[in-house]
């Protein structure tokens, strides 16, 4: 703009006729007005380019936090779908060994309850009752000949424990008394099982009561 009004001055004084020292003065001044209009040019220029730059840095930063979080996220969906992929790989085969428990424990079979066991777990027989005790040295009621007798059984949960590597099973027993009637309430059973020595074996028993 202030360019423009510089060189329609020189051609008016020229038009006019105006003295050869005026029109030195002008174009001086046009010289001298060139380079502040070039650097407030540059200055524009580079206050753009470091406002480009610092809008840029911000969307990086928030572009990489954005994928840090979706990496953590991911890594917390492939945990979960290896533990889902060892519940089902395990499902079978630690049921089984569930219901083989269930079996031996509630008719009393010594021999059959201790081929399950670990060796952390100690089965004790007092007082014509099959008892199993941990490592806390309590002791829970595995058997006696008033128990009654066992009707059916059915699995309500089943799920891996990663910090121990080890299978948790959660038990509904159903039992009836000497005249075929259900006792009230119905027992639950949770056992841990971990392979030991390439045995699945029951390092852990407890009722809910």
């Amino acid at each position: 703009m202030y360019g423009e009004g510089l060189l329609n001055d020189l051609a008016e004084l020229y038009k006019e006729g105006k003295g050869m020292n005026s029109i030195k003065k002008l174009l001086l001044l046009i010289v001298c007005f060139i380079p502040i209009m070039t650097a407030c040019t540059d200055t524009e220029t580079v206050d753009q380019l470091i406002s480009e730059k610092e809008t840029l840095a911000v969307d990086l930063t928030e572009n990489k936090e954005e994928i840090e979080t979706l990496k953590k996220k991911i890594s917390e969906l492939e945990a979960q779908l290896e533990i889902h992929q060892k519940e089902i790989d395990l499902f079978s085969q630690i049921s089984y060994l569930s219901r083989e428990f269930v079996k031996a424990h509630t008719i009393g079979e010594k021999e059959a309850v201790q081929a399950l066991l670990s060796d952390e777990l100690i089965l004790v027989e007092r007082d014509n009752k099959l008892l199993v005790k941990g490592k806390d040295n309590y002791e829970w009621h595995l058997y006696s000949a008033d128990n009654g007798q066992l009707d059916d059984w059915v699995i309500q949960g089943f799920r891996y424990l990663p910090d121990q590597d080890a299978y948790r099973v959660h038990i509904r027993e159903f039992i009836i008394d000497a005249s075929g009637e259900p006792v009230i309430p119905p027992t639950f059973l949770n056992l841990t099982f971990k392979l030991i020595n390439d045995e699945w074996k029951v390092t852990g028993v407890e009722f809910d009561v």
